[in-house]
């Protein structure tokens, strides 16, 4: 189901969107929901990586939420020069699983 959404946007923005437009032959309204969309993505990539980084969700929670696999998520949280949250704790869980 769609919804009709409505917003103002400064003159200079609508310009910018128009080129856009001309330059991927695409219309303003697909135009707008590839940005929203892409916009979006970034603004929970931004939130789920801050809460990974204040320790609030795990590793394998962070690939959830961005649907990532473990490695893509390794590598994103390289390419972003995030520490990955690995204390003692997870190293001493890790021991008593390879050693079962």
């Amino acid at each position: 189901m769609s919804v009709v959404l409505s917003t103002r946007i400064e003159e200079k923005l609508a310009k910018r969107l128009e080129a856009a437009s001309k330059r991927t032959s695409l219309d303003k309204t697909s135009l707008i929901r590839i940005v929203l969309l892409k916009g979006l993505k970034e603004i929970e990539e931004d939130d789920a990586l801050e809460s990974y980084e204040q320790g609030k969700i795990s590793l394998g929670k962070l690939g959830d939420l961005l649907n990532l696999n473990k490695w893509d998520t390794l590598s994103l949280l390289t390419e972003k020069k995030i520490s990955l949250n690995y204390g003692r704790e997870n190293f001493d869980d890790d021991i008593k699983i390879l050693n079962t």
